[in-house]
């Protein structure tokens, strides 16, 4: 035999000969059909997510997208009547569901969000395909689809922003591979507008177009990611975009409070995350000598743990972004194993994930979700649909329970006191609310003035016992000249504006807003 090297051969690094190598063993077995792959994926997600058809709520994000979706549905547009520091497309996702069903159940973007992770599983294996093979397309589109569901229920279960950014991202990552530069943009694009993290992508991306293209893949695969951004950007307002996307992130990004409390959260999340993904993670070691075959899926990993990282609050669904180049590494680590290794590896990530589907059913109990039914019920029996109404705190569970719009921008309060998840709950300060968004929520008050005003500090709700209302003076003297207090429902101090209340838009109009 001869085993002479041809002087600059290097076939296992090169993209083209890998994927003419994958596709000419996948042709030789038997006929493919991706779309009995696609009904298999759908099916299996769609029985583990049989609690999402049952539990009210999963986590506030997704009565925060949800109240947006109502405002949009109610006339309302984004970012002047309805502002998070995200992109467009997943609120208006939710408003156009909640339209189409007819109802705001959230069981109907979930039933969307399982099509999302459904299309994100086969994309993944048919990518797996053209690098390994057949079998390797079962194997990845099943693990992916089992990984979307090995996080506790409040991540793997809700309808977040990553489940809906993952299927477009996936998407630019395959089109890159097949030389569509400017789809592979455009996908990006997409996937960007659901989540600015998504936009890491393209580090890989571009070092695939950059070497199957050249200059020209680059420039086209650029062009494809800016030019839909900013027609969206015409379209909801290059400012407003701009700032609520990307610069008013700014003190939520900050790292001045990070210190031990983030550390201690970082390895308590990440911590979970690798137990509950073990069956993922244990093949990834022998995936590292194939790292120059495979540069380009860790250089995906590499900018998606980057992506976890950024503004250092790892909530648990932001791990989602590892998924797609984790079960590719993992995938091409399995298919040259003995079948028996893949089949308990598979095994092992489909116990994992039905034990945490079946935990799902009691995911309120499980995460001690605050109480809002009969507060919401409250206000459904003494409101009309036109009333306006104010949280005070971060309980976007009311607003979308009792189907009443809030009186400002500000679905929650941390854009006011600088309070947010992922730091220490008393971390309250001046200079970690948005600017201006004191100035814009009164002129949202004196617009429309809350017909009921709710005060959650009492009741301890996500560290509202740490920006009390009373510890704003301006806002609590209208409150107690113009709202007379009702009662108490589960702690949560319910307020009205007086009947003989005149005058209160022009108050809230001239309340100096804390410096």
């Amino acid at each position: 035999m001869d085993s002479r090297i041809v002087a600059g051969a290097e076939p296992t690094t090169s993209i083209e000969t890998r994927d003419s190598r994958a596709s000419s063993h996948a042709d030789a077995a038997r006929p493919w059909r991706p779309w009995r792959l696609f009904a298999v994926l759908l099916l299996l997600l769609t029985v583990l997510h049989t609690a999402g058809f049952k539990v009210d709520v999963f986590n506030s994000d997704e009565t925060f997208l949800a109240t947006q979706g109502q405002v949009l549905n109610h006339g309302g547009s984004l970012y002047h009547d309805a502002v998070d520091r995200k992109p467009p497309l997943v609120p208006y996702l939710y408003a156009v569901t909640f339209r189409v069903f007819g109802t705001s159940g959230l069981w109907t973007v979930r039933l969307l969000a399982i099509i999302a992770a459904a299309l994100t599983a086969w994309l993944v294996a048919i990518e797996a395909r053209r690098r390994y093979g057949d079998r390797a397309a079962w194997v990845a589109g099943i693990l992916c689809a089992l990984g979307s569901l090995l996080f506790v229920p409040q991540d793997g279960q809700a309808a977040n922003f990553e489940i809906f950014m993952l299927p477009a991202m996936m998407a630019g990552f395959v089109l890159a591979r097949r030389k569509q530069t400017v789809a592979s943009g455009v996908a990006l694009a997409v996937a960007t507008l659901a989540k600015q993290t998504a936009a890491a992508t393209l580090l890989p991306v571009i070092f695939i177009v950059a070497k199957l293209r050249g200059r020209r893949g680059v420039r086209d695969t650029l062009a494809g990611f800016v030019v839909p951004i900013a027609i969206v950007a015409l379209l909801v307002g290059p400012g407003q975009l701009l700032f609520w996307a990307v610069l008013g992130n700014g003190s939520y990004l900050e790292a001045k409070s990070a210190s031990m409390f983030v550390v201690w959260r970082f390895l308590q999340k990440t911590g979970s995350y690798v137990g509950a993904n073990m069956p993922l993670l244990l093949p990834l070691p022998f995936a590292w000598r194939s790292r120059r075959e495979n540069a380009d899926l860790w250089l995906w990993l590499l900018s998606a743990a980057i992506s976890v990282a950024i503004g250092f609050r790892f909530f648990g669904h932001y791990y989602l972004q590892l998924l797609p180049p984790l079960v590719l590494l993992t995938t091409g680590v399995l298919v040259r194993k003995h079948a028996g290794i893949t089949i308990a590896t598979i095994a092992f990530a489909a116990v994992v994930a039905t034990g945490l589907s079946v935990a799902a059913f009691w995911a309120d109990q499980l995460d001690s979700e605050p109480a809002y039914a009969q507060t919401s019920s409250f206000l459904m029996r003494h409101t009309t649909p036109q009333d306006r109404i104010l949280v005070w705190g971060h309980l976007p569970e009311l607003y979308w329970a009792s189907g009443r719009e809030p009186a400002t921008r500000f679905i929650t309060t941390g854009f006011l006191t600088g309070h947010w998840g992922g730091r220490p709950p008393q971390a309250v300060s001046p200079d970690l609310a948005t600017p201006g968004a004191w100035k814009e929520f009164y002129r949202d008050m004196a617009a429309h003035p809350p017909e009921y005003i709710l005060d959650t500090s009492n009741a301890n709700i996500r560290g509202s016992q740490y920006y009390r209302l009373t510890n704003y003076p301006s806002l609590a003297g209208v409150v107690a000249t113009y709202y007379r207090y009702v009662r108490s429902i589960d702690k949560i101090d319910v307020y009205q504006l007086n009947a003989d209340s005149p005058t209160v838009s022009r108050q809230f109009e001239d309340v100096e807003a804390p410096g």
